[in-house]
């Protein structure tokens, strides 16, 4: 299943029915985004290997099809304006860059990749609650979905790659 807003959104509500401190929010604001993007983003790489020494028999796998497995926490801003909430959520996300990492298929391997683009959230001035977590996760995706890491090598059972044997195609 491909990353929606809506859907993303509403799994962020639902975390967040019951928490009356910051503390709280905050971990599991960042929970139900991890819990969400790990179960629903889709990350495709191509990929091209050979059987060493010789370039001679091409590994049959073409295409990559990986998880997002992400770690971490964030921690309270105290910012009480829309505007600087948003920027330190950005910041505090943009910081957590490094621990959304690609989860390779079975089988490969690759060194770690990480995920996770700068995002910039910006205050959406909808009036409900539905809306502006939608707004928010709206630019999450949008983010997520600029995402450009490098090409990498990597080995496949008895097929092996110099860089670059897997490049970033898309996340959806």
């Amino acid at each position: 299943m491909a990353m929606n807003p809506k859907s993303m959104a509403s799994a962020i509500i639902n975390e967040l029915k019951d928490v009356d401190k910051p503390d709280d929010a905050n971990n599991k604001f960042y929970k139900a985004l991890c819990d969400y993007v790990e179960a629903n983003a889709q990350v495709f790489y191509s990929w091209a290997a050979m059987t060493p020494p010789i370039a001679s028999t091409p590994d049959p796998t073409v295409v990559l099809q990986c998880k997002i497995k992400t770690t971490g926490s964030i921690s309270p801003s105290g910012q009480t304006t829309p505007d600087g909430a948003c920027a330190a959520f950005s910041g505090m996300l943009n910081s957590q860059a490094a621990l959304w990492q690609v989860q390779w298929p079975a089988g490969f391997v690759i060194p770690p990749a990480f995920i996770l683009p700068t995002i910039t959230i910006t205050p959406s001035g909808a009036d409900n609650q539905q809306s502006a977590w939608e707004a928010v996760c709206t630019q999450i995706i949008a983010g997520l979905k600029l995402a450009t890491p490098g090409p990498l090598p990597g080995t496949h059972g008895g097929f092996t790659v110099p860089c670059p044997g897997a490049i970033f195609t898309q996340i959806i």
